[in-house]
C-alpha cells in the first residue's frame, strides 16, 4: 500500500522494520512509545500536501511532527501517519523587513543562529532543541515575553495544509480568521509548514540574569520579587526555578543535592543600561551563586537544554497564578517535599506586553495573570503512576489560586476540560473556525478542538 505514497514523496515513507523508523518514531519524553503505522519524512512541503491526501484516502489518523519536545507527546499516532517536518530546518531572514520565513521542522536552534547574524531575534523559549512549531502554535514564552510578547504574538504569516489538502497562505488579509485561531489555537487546523515571524534587534550579546538562591530563603525571595515586579520594565523577563540540584560535574560539589531557587532571565536592550535595572534582582536574599552575566544571545538560549534532559520519562502540568500569595507559595513548598521522584517547579512571572494584548485579539486567551506554574517530574520506568499521581496533586492543591483555572497547553496533557478553560471565552469561535476549516476533526492528535462543541461565536 505505502509504495503508491513511496511514489508521491520527495522524502522517505517508513515503515516499521525499516532502518531509520525507530529513530523517527522517538521523541523527547521517552514515557510515550507509540508506533505510526507510516512515518512520512518530508523533505520538501510539498510532501504534507501528498501526506495528507494519502491519510484521508486511507482513513488514517494523522499526527504532525515538527521539534516533537512535548510533554504530551502528539507528535505521535499509535497506527496512523506520522507527517515528520523534523528535516525542514531551512530559515531565512528578510533584514530589510525583518521577517524570518521558518520552515517547520526548525527548532529554536537554526532560528537564532540565522537572525543573529543579523543582530535580530523573534520571541521563542529557553530552550534550543524545542522544535519552533507546536511552541508558537501554542504560545511560546521566552526572555523577551515581556518585551515583545510570545511566538505566536509573532507570526505574521504561515503556510498550511489543509483538511482538503490543500497548500494555502494564511495571513492577516488572506483567511484572516484563520490567522486568528493559528496564533494560539495549536495544531487543530492544518500542518503549519512554514511560518513568517517578525524580528526585533536583540544581541549579539546581552545581559542574562542567573542567581541562585538558598530555598530556606524562598519566601523572602518571592516577597522581594513580587515587589520588583510591580514597577519591572518591560525589558527583564524573570524567571524563578525551583529544584533539587543533582551531582552532575558542572555544578559545585558543595551545591549537589541541595534544594535552591535559581532565578534567571535577560534584560532586552543595552547591558549598561540594565544592570543598576536587574540589580535589585540579585539581592532577593543572600545569594549562594551570582553568575549574572553579559553573553551573547545564542549562548544564552542554549543554557537550560541540560536541564531537560532528552530520552527521559517525563511528566506535567502547568497553571496559570492569579497572584503568588503565601499561601499558595505554602502549597507549592509542601507538595514539592512529596515528590516521588526528582522534580523542577518554574514560576516564571507574566508581566510586561504579553499581558498588555487583549484576550480575544488572537486564540491564546490567558493575557492577566502574574506568574505561570510549570511542574516537570523524571521518574524511572515503574514509577509512572506515582509521578503522574503527585502532578495532579500539585494541580489540584493550586487551583484555588489560578487565573480561571487556565493552563499553559504546551506543558500539559490532553484534558479536554483543561483545553476549554485555558481557551476562556476564545473557545466557542475557535470551535466555529474548526467547523469551517476541518469540520471532520482531521487534525484531532493535538490538545483538540471538537467542531461538535459549542459553536456560537464570541463577539468580537
Amino acid at each position: 500500500m505505502t509504495n503508491i505514497l513511496k511514489q508521491q514523496i520527495q522524502g522517505s515513507v517508513l515503515i516499521s522494520g525499516d532502518e531509520g523508523y525507530e529513530t523517527q518514531r522517538k521523541i523527547w519524553n521517552a514515557a510515550v512509545d507509540k508506533c505510526p503505522g507510516i512515518i512520512v519524512v518530508c523533505k520538501e512541503e510539498a510532501d504534507a500536501v501528498s501526506a495528507v491526501r494519502y491519510a484521508r484516502e486511507h482513513n488514517l489518523e494523522i499526527s504532525i511532527k515538527g521539534g516533537g519536545h512535548h510533554v504530551a507527546g502528539t507528535a505521535v499516532t499509535e497506527g496512523g501517519i506520522m507527517i515528520d517536518l523534523s528535516e525542514l530546518t531551512e530559515v531565512v531572514v528578510d533584514e530589510n523587513s525583518r521577517i524570518a520565513r521558518v520552515q517547520g521542522g526548525a527548532t529554536l536552534a537554526h532560528i537564532d543562529r540565522e537572525t543573529q547574524k543579523y543582530g535580530l531575534a523573534t520571541p521563542t523559549g529557553t530552550v534550543s532543541e524545542t522544535g519552533v512549531a507546536g511552541l508558537a502554535l501554542n504560545g511560546g514564552l521566552g526572555y523577551l515575553r515581556a518585551k515583545y510578547g510570545l511566538t505566536c504574538d509573532n507570526i505574521q504569516a504561515v503556510n498550511l495544509v489543509t483538511a482538503d489538502g490543500d497548500h494555502i497562505r494564511v495571513s492577516d488579509t488572506e483567511h484572516p480568521d484563520l490567522i486568528w485561531a493559528i496564533r494560539g489555537g495549536g495544531g487543530n487546523f492544518g500542518v503549519v509548514t512554514s511560518f513568517e515571524f517578525q524580528l526585533h534587534e536583540i544581541g549579539p550579546e546581552v545581559l542574562a540574569l542567573d542567581v541562585m538562591y538558598d530555598f530556606e530563603d524562598v519566601k523572602t525571595v518571592f516577597q522581594n520579587l513580587n515587589t520588583y515586579l510591580e514597577t519591572a520594565p518591560d525589558e527583564i523577563s524573570v524567571n524563578a526555578t525551583l529544584i533539587d540540584l543533582p551531582p552532575a560535574p558542572f555544578i559545585p560539589e558543595f551545591l549537589h543535592h541541595r534544594r535552591v531557587i535559581i532565578v534567571a532571565g535577560m534584560y532586552a536592550g543595552s547591558s549598561e543600561e540594565g544592570e543598576p535595572i536587574i540589580q535589585p534582582l540579585r539581592e532577593l536574599a543572600q545569594p549562594l551563586a551570582d553568575m549574572t552575566a553579559v553573553m551573547p544571545y545564542l549562548e544564552l538560549q542554549k543554557k537550560l537544554d541540560a536541564m531537560v534532559p532528552q530520552n527521559a520519562n517525563i511528566a506535567g502540568t502547568s497553571l496559570y497564578l492569579e497572584e503568588l500569595t503565601e499561601e499558595a507559595l505554602d502549597q507549592i513548598v509542601t507538595q514539592m517535599n512529596g515528590s516521588p521522584a526528582p522534580a523542577m517547579v518554574q514560576l516564571w512571572e507574566t508581566h510586561g506586553h504579553m499581558n498588555r494584548i487583549p484576550s480575544n485579539e488572537n486564540a491564546y486567551f490567558v493575557r492577566d495573570g502574574q506568574y505561570l506554574l510549570l511542574v516537570d517530574v523524571i521518574y524511572e520506568d515503574g514509577q509512572e503512576q506515582k509521578a503522574k499521581e503527585w502532578v495532579e496533586k500539585m494541580r489540584q492543591s493550586l487551583l484555588a489560586y489560578s487565573y480561571e483555572q487556565t493552563s499553559y497547553l504546551n506543558l500539559t496533557g490532553n484534558d479536554e476540560s483543561i483545553i476549554r478553560e485555558s481557551y476562556g471565552s476564545n473557545y466557542a469561535q475557535l470551535v466555529a473556525i474548526k467547523q469551517k476549516y476541518d469540520p471532520n476533526n482531521i487534525f484531532h492528535v493535538n490538545h483538540n478542538i471538537d467542531p461538535k462543541g459549542d459553536h456560537e461565536l464570541v463577539t468580537k
